[in-house]
């Protein structure tokens, strides 16, 4: 605190007087009285240290030992807050939207600001002051004035933290998330499964009546939550991420992670989702590159 205070009154001094050379204060803590000194660096390398006047500084170097330490306290408080938000790091806030600026949406979480860019936020979602939001908590941001984080509506793990907020067998670990691919606003596939046996991983997510899948479509301004089990067998695994569409046969070619897909004719635009939705969210899910043909067998390209 002392440092700080006398570097602000040797920048002040500096402003006010302009004297040649670097200036250093010196505060007596005991008496007050201030010492202030310029260094002079001469051409020759020699040095020349001029004890300066200070009456006439006396009153604006009250004032300003004043702001000194109360930005020094703004700062230390500034800095606290962001290292116990940094703790949680990856978890779900909840706060007030703000304002918008610019199209980033800013977030009242209390003691800090939570700042949203446009890639954080779900896509044609409307977020005006005064709403009531979730977030997750991405990382800390620098801001001279106040506490700032980064927030996101838009990442996988904000999907990962509803589930668990819903679904106590997560919390527990009797459930487990072992995979989730996530187009914001349209659509989230999420493999889980059990440590349990006899526990059904996807009816503990989706709830008695489906209560639980339906909060968690209600936070996500109705994007598609798909809630498929996870499996170590590859095919069986491909097969439940291609759902609703229902796959007929599953090959899988491990040294190219290829997955080939036989679906009925009839199902065969549901497997490919609209622009290719649902193969591509199915491939990022399971890490295998799907091609997607009719049983029957025609000439149309496979999708990926």
């Amino acid at each position: 605190m002392l440092h700080t205070v006398e570097g602000a009154l040797a920048a002040a001094y500096k402003r006010s007087f302009n004297p040649p050379g670097e200036v250093t204060v010196k505060l007596d803590t005991k008496t007050g009285a201030l010492d202030v000194r310029s260094r002079i660096v001469g051409a020759d390398g020699s040095v020349v240290v001029e004890e300066l006047q200070s009456e006439d500084f006396k009153r604006m170097a009250a004032q300003t030992a004043k702001h000194a330490v109360l930005r020094h306290i703004h700062d230390l408080e500034r800095d606290k807050v962001l290292r116990d938000v940094a703790e949680h790091r990856g978890e779900l806030a909840s706060g007030v939207v703000d304002r918008s600026e610019a199209g980033i949406v800013y977030v009242d979480l209390g003691r800090a600001e939570g700042v949203m860019p446009p890639e954080e936020q779900i896509p044609g979602e409307q977020l005006h002051p005064g709403r009531p939001v979730l977030v997750v908590i991405l990382d800390t941001q620098h801001n001279r004035r106040q506490a700032q984080v980064r927030v996101s509506r838009a990442a996988r793990a904000f999907v990962h933290r509803l589930l668990e907020a819903e679904v106590p067998e997560i919390k527990a670990g009797t459930v487990q998330v072992r995979a989730i691919a996530r187009e914001p606003g349209l659509r989230t596939k999420i493999a889980v499964s059990s440590t349990e046996p006899g526990l059904d991983p996807v009816g503990a997510c989706v709830g008695p009546k489906g209560v639980r899948h339906r909060a968690i479509l209600s936070e996500l301004a109705n994007e598609h939550v798909d809630i498929v089990p996870w499996s170590e067998d590859a095919e069986a695994l491909v097969a439940a991420a291609l759902g609703p569409a229902r796959a007929e046969r599953v090959t899988i070619d491990r040294a190219t992670r290829t997955a080939t897909v036989l679906v009925p004719r009839g199902q065969l635009s549901l497997a490919i989702g609209r622009d290719g939705q649902n193969a591509r969210l199915a491939a990022k899910l399971t890490g295998y590159r799907i091609d997607i043909k009719p049983s029957e067998g025609d000439d149309q390209a496979p999708a990926e």
